[in-house]
């Protein structure tokens, strides 16, 4: 096992749960390529628990000539996945590897026995498809959407590169750390115990010195207790009342330009009036991690006044060391408090660590479901996702043949193309022929998505088709950096539990350098 000196600094992402959850994961990389190898290098070096690398062809020049982690050292033939394993290995030795030599992927009925093949049943497993052709993929996709996997698929064409999630069903994001989030002070909504310490101090009777070192929750706190006897014990509503309180804040202070404490208390005062509101996903599945929390926490806000459980963090503030600790454990006391009660109401339905989760970030909890790729590729779109990608079409790149969107539908004309002619498009020496073909499959594909009649794509058939064509399948390993560094990212998201994974495709132009996030 590597030693936590090891993984220091990225403990300080995802801290030690993360590291747990990287380290009982099993990553089965399906398809050697240079984008594939990418992805599972930036998964080992964190320390994944174990990879699995399945692939049918043998080392070829032109993945030695694109690929870091491929080389036949004039050997002979040799496969892929073997040598993609070896070279994994030497990266972190405390991962385990393995490899599997499929006699075919196309062939691949029963993907189940392929995936678990090398794994531990107490692994949780990750796939990641890797320039699969076509039929590859939809059959790996219904695999994985049957065996509820989580699937990464990236592709690396030319300087065009893309990632695309599929997630098993509902996934809940318990974890998200959202950026810029209010602190959760619970000042308008109180408990007993900050009340208390509110009430034991007096400003009035403080040396100076001690009045610029008050908390400003404390400090608000205060303000508004002299508000509401002030107002009928009503709260600043109106734009006008919400600016005299922060005149009653400034009144508190005895140098309100020397004193950061009460400054700070103006900058926040929202928080003394404002409370966030609750707003859970739903999931008709009365057994699923989220019914489950919703009940408990529909129970618990029902004891506690309509309190939801309390984070337990504050911020860093203008403070007397005294004043920040005895506030610090105020608070993570009240958090352990209620996280124990939370715990009385889900009972063992749920883990300690999720439970945790979920009452520090009951705020920012949400949900993320993707399609799979079997129904991007067959089904009708929604009329919402329609608009969406119209909207996208209507604020393009400043050179508007490079807008990111317009490049996959190129990668899915390609793979269109695959599926008709059982090649990909320029890979015949006569390549610019294909340039005419490829356009027909581009059209079917802005069919498909409902996009044939706008006017970008119908202006951009010609030079994105020309320049797939031009690409003829190749791989630029600087592209595929680029697409397995996003991908092992997501990856990291999904495996650990933790930030929000993207939903659901990623799309790199390599020309330009600029990328896109879309859903399909």
């Amino acid at each position: 096992m590597a030693t936590a000196d090891k993984y220091d600094r990225q403990l300080r992402l995802w801290g030690s749960k993360g590291q747990r959850a990287l380290g009982d994961t099993c990553v089965v990389l399906v398809g050697a390529t240079a984008a594939g190898t990418e992805t599972l290098k930036n998964l080992a070096l964190p320390g994944i628990g174990s990879y699995c690398v399945v692939d049918d062809a043998v080392v070829s020049k032109h993945d030695e000539a694109s690929n870091f982690f491929l080389s036949s050292n004039g050997e002979g033939p040799r496969s892929r996945a073997e040598i993609a394993c070896q070279y994994l290995q030497e990266l972190n030795p405390d991962v385990e590897g393995a490899y599997q030599v499929a006699p075919r992927l196309a062939g691949i009925e029963e993907w189940k026995t392929v995936l678990f093949g090398k794994t531990s049943g107490r692994q949780k497993l990750l796939v990641i498809a890797s320039d699969l052709n076509p039929q590859e993929l939809e059959s790996l996709s219904r695999a994985c959407e049957s065996l509820k996997l989580a699937l990464v698929v990236v592709h690396s064409y030319g300087l065009i590169g893309c990632v695309r999630l599929q997630l098993p069903g509902k996934v809940p994001l318990l974890d998200p750390k959202p950026t810029n989030a209010p602190p959760d002070l619970r000042l308008k909504t109180s408990f007993p115990a900050l009340d208390q310490f509110v009430d034991s101090i007096h400003l009035e009777t403080m040396e100076d010195h001690q009045h610029g070192h008050v908390p400003y929750p404390i400090i608000l706190k205060k303000a508004v207790q002299a508000w509401l006897s002030n107002h009928g014990d009503k709260l600043p509503i109106s734009f006008s009342e919400k600016q005299d309180f922060k005149q009653t804040i400034k009144t508190m202070s005895r140098d309100y330009s020397k004193e950061l404490n009460f400054q700070e208390a103006v900058d926040q005062s929202y928080l003394a009036y404002t409370e966030r509101e609750v707003f859970l996903p739903e999931d008709e599945d009365p057994a699923s991690t989220i019914s489950v929390l919703s009940r408990g926490l529909k129970e618990f806000m029902g004891k506690n006044g309509g309190r939801p459980p309390l984070n337990g963090a504050i911020p860093d503030m203008t403070a007397s060391t005294d004043y920040y600790v005895a506030l610090q454990q105020i608070y993570k006391t009240q958090a352990e408090q209620d996280f124990r009660e939370m715990k009385a109401l889900c009972g063992t339905e749920v883990s300690d660590d999720t439970l945790a989760s979920f009452c520090s970030n009951v705020f920012a909890v949400d949900q993320i479901t993707t399609r799979s790729l079997v129904e991007e590729f067959h089904e009708v779109p929604t009329e919402e996702l329609v608009e969406d990608w119209k909207m996208n079409l209507m604020d393009p790149y400043e050179v508007p043949v490079h807008t990111p969107i317009l490049w996959y539908l190129a990668i899915r004309a390609c793979q269109v193309f695959f599926s008709k002619n059982h090649r990909y498009p320029g890979m015949k020496n006569d390549w610019e022929s294909d340039v005419s073909l490829l356009q027909d499959s581009y059209g079917k594909v802005a069919l498909h998505y409902q996009l044939q009649d706008e006017q970008l794509v119908k202006n951009s058939s010609l030079p994105v088709c020309q320049e797939m064509t031009r690409y003829a399948n190749a791989e630029v390993h600087t592209t595929a950096s680029v697409v397995g560094g996003v991908a092992s990212q997501e990856a990291v998201k999904i495996i650990t539990g933790q930030y929000t994974p993207l939903n659901n495709t990623y799309v790199f132009n390599g020309i330009v350098s600029v990328a896109g996030v879309y859903k399909f």
